[in-house]
């Protein structure tokens, strides 16, 4: 007979992320990230407001299906496109912040788009993640480029898994497109 843990249970689960997150909203480890961190774009510096956070990205969709380019404003901002080549750099103010952006009641810090986006960190430790996996990063340079692509199948159509297959295979609404996808999802 196994006895579940307590630390499979959702709510002790949810807890915990209240804990940290509420921690995280009142110490602000990375405040001040204007003055450690220098970017540049494609060459050119860019003056940073005092933000906590900097998201590199080169899909639509960051932190749980946010559209975190888009925003919700009117501003004339050119959609993002994993093909083009360019990274969006956005900035945050905090954890309250991104809770802010994910349920549509702010927008990020709209840094720019580049081919090339050199982050210099000036300080000696400061917390970094790729693709979730985090780590504690020291004084370096970070430049973050598209490196390659990739032809990916994805299925156009709307038969699932459960539909027959006695269906006809070479229905136009039943084809494998090809499509460019690029192999960078970089995040500082």
């Amino acid at each position: 007979e196994k006895t579940p843990s307590l630390f499979s249970s959702r709510l002790v689960n949810k807890a915990v992320y209240l804990f940290y997150g509420t921690k995280d909203c009142l110490i602000q480890e990375c405040k001040d990230l204007d003055k450690k961190v220098e970017l540049e774009l494609d060459g050119e510096r860019i003056s940073l407001p005092n933000l906590e956070g900097i998201v590199v990205l080169n899909i639509g969709y960051w932190g749980g299906g946010c559209r975190l380019w888009e925003g919700m404003g009117d501003e004339p901002y050119p959609l993002s496109r994993h093909d083009d080549g360019l990274l969006e750099v956005v900035g945050v103010y905090g954890s309250f912040h991104c809770a802010q952006i994910q349920v549509k009641l702010a927008n990020p810090v709209r840094l720019g788009q580049a081919h090339t986006v050199r982050l210099i960190l000036k300080n000696s430790r400061m917390p970094m993640q790729v693709d979730g996996e985090p780590w504690a990063q020291g004084p370096c340079e970070v430049t973050i480029t598209h490196k390659t692509h990739a032809l990916m199948l994805y299925h156009l159509g709307e038969q699932t898994d459960d539909d027959d297959e006695d269906e006809d295979p070479s229905s136009d609404s039943d084809q494998d497109i090809p499509q460019d996808v690029s192999d960078n999802d970089k995040k500082a």
